[in-house]
């Protein structure tokens, strides 16, 4: 934390040597205030506007709040020289406003760096009890990696049964459709068979019943 406050003092003092070296610049012969209004510091902080006319005219915004920095002015060095004043007076306020905020952050810290070693002994212990489980994790993953493996063997052992099953089950259905395609045809045969022995009855009973015709029809002659 005391870290914030240096940068902070830094930071005021260097804002406050860069203002005092505009106006020392401004009396020894005139910096480039075009250039000053360019330049990436102050671009960052302020929006700068430049109105053509018979006079130039300039005036500055500040970018986060957009409130007026520096009112028209044909004077650009005025401008610039306001823009400045704004961002030292800025520096001061935040360093102000941070100031109180170091000596309790200094005196947290100070509670920190006391409990380091307490907090170290118990994050060492968390670690080796980490430690120890993860051994434990490795033990218990290469033990189930083992089973697996010995599952992986049952498994391809199963698949290959299977597909000796599923061979068999396909010569079988093949054999079942061979016998049922020859069982068809024999039932095609037998009612064929049928057919004819239907019409060789029925060829009998026709010449049965021409022959009680002619033996009724001769009488005694029918032997002759």
């Amino acid at each position: 934390m005391n870290s914030i406050g240096k940068i902070l003092v830094v930071f005021v003092t260097a804002s406050s040597l860069g203002f005092l070296a505009f106006v020392v610049a401004l009396r020894n012969g005139g910096p480039d205030w075009v250039g000053e209004m360019r330049s990436p510091e102050l671009q960052k902080e302020f929006v700068f506007t430049t109105e053509q006319g018979e006079k130039v005219m300039y005036s500055a915004k500040h970018r986060r709040t957009e409130t007026d920095v520096a009112p028209k002015t044909p004077v650009l060095a005025e401008v610039i020289l306001k823009s400045r004043k704004r961002q030292e007076e800025d520096a001061n306020k935040k360093l102000q406003e941070l100031s109180p905020q170091v000596q309790p952050l200094q005196e947290r810290l100070a509670l920190i760096k006391k409990l380091i070693p307490e907090d170290e002994a118990g994050v060492q212990a968390r670690i080796k009890k980490y430690e120890e489980q993860y051994e434990k994790l490795v033990s218990q993953l290469k033990e189930v990696g083992n089973q697996f493996s010995a599952k992986t063997l049952e498994t391809q052992d199963v698949m290959r049964l299977a597909q000796d099953r599923r061979e068999e089950a396909y010569r079988l259905a093949n054999q079942l459709e061979l016998l049922r395609n020859d069982k068809f045809a024999a039932q095609q045969q037998q009612k064929v068979l049928e057919d004819e022995l239907t019409r060789l009855a029925e060829n009998r009973q026709r010449l049965e019943r021409r022959q009680k015709q002619l033996k009724k029809q001769l009488g005694d002659n029918y032997s002759n």
